[in-house]
């Protein structure tokens, strides 16, 4: 599966400067009710889970999930990836600052990507009205009677607890309002305790931004370096001029033979 980052130049020139992508805090992406949504949703599929589960699993989501809302919610980090590589909407988000799209196999990048000692999830984002419930519930229906789950439900008292958390951990960050559908996303989600991973700060014209830095292995057959395969240099003045940096920045950072395109919407930066 190919996976598309865009960025602008400032960013490719981070990115492989330090073989690393930066994961920004899910409460400060673009989106205000980011890990609002998600919650809420989760918490209107409950009130339609009454015929599936018995009224102690419904409680225990319940509880877990209020016990969810704050802490472990804040130490959520995501990178954001989409799954089209020349969107009009993304080019109109970099192009102003030479935006490029960079181009990765899902499972070369995931094995690559040194994640410590935190937990990772990774998945499409569900879309979704405020007040749907139809994606949660079949997740959370699919998760808990699942053959391995039950077994161990029944093996320990303290499982379903431990397995509710999981679930709830692992699910409501990917959910996000349906107005950023056409934005097509594929998220990295890190969870971490605060402690675990030094958390570094950027401004943007919205204020602090807080994100950790997700570096390659050094033990992979890239040898340190991210799997990119490629880049596509958005809406630009002088595409040989851009083309020609990136291809030199490329080469002097260990990056050999990366193609490189050029996209094809009729986009005036």
């Amino acid at each position: 599966m190919k996976l598309y980052h865009y960025t602008d130049l400032n960013g490719l020139n981070g990115i492989v400067e330090h073989h690393s992508l930066w994961a920004t805090n899910l409460y400060f992406l673009n989106d205000e009710e980011e890990m609002h949504h998600g919650l809420k949703a989760f918490e209107n599929t409950l009130e339609h889970l009454k015929e599936d589960l018995s009224e102690k699993s419904i409680k225990i989501l319940r509880d877990t999930l209020a016990g969810h809302r704050l802490f472990q919610a804040r130490c959520n980090y995501n990178i954001s990836f989409c799954q089209e590589p020349d969107l009009l909407s993304q080019w109109r988000g970099y192009g102003a600052s030479q935006g490029v799209c960079l181009e990765f196999d899902k499972d070369e990048l995931l094995e690559a990507l040194d994640f410590g000692n935190a937990t990772f999830f990774s998945g499409d984002v569900f879309y979704t009205k405020p007040d749907s419930t139809l994606e949660a519930k079949e997740e959370i229906l699919t998760f808990l009677n699942n053959a391995d789950f039950l077994k161990k439900k029944k093996s320990s008292v303290l499982h379903e607890f431990v397995g509710t958390a999981e679930l709830i951990n692992s699910l409501t960050p990917f959910f996000k309002h349906e107005g950023f559908r056409q934005e097509s996303e594929f998220r990295i989600v890190i969870q971490q305790d605060i402690k675990s991973k030094a958390i570094k700060f950027r401004v943007n014209t919205h204020g602090l931004i807080p994100f950790i830095e997700i570096k390659a292995k050094s033990n992979t057959p890239y040898t340190g370096r991210l799997p990119l395969r490629g880049v596509k240099i958005g809406p630009c003045k002088n595409r040989c001029f851009v083309a020609e940096g990136i291809q030199f920045l490329l080469n002097s950072r260990g990056y050999k033979g990366i193609r490189h395109s050029f996209t094809e919407t009729p986009f005036r930066a």
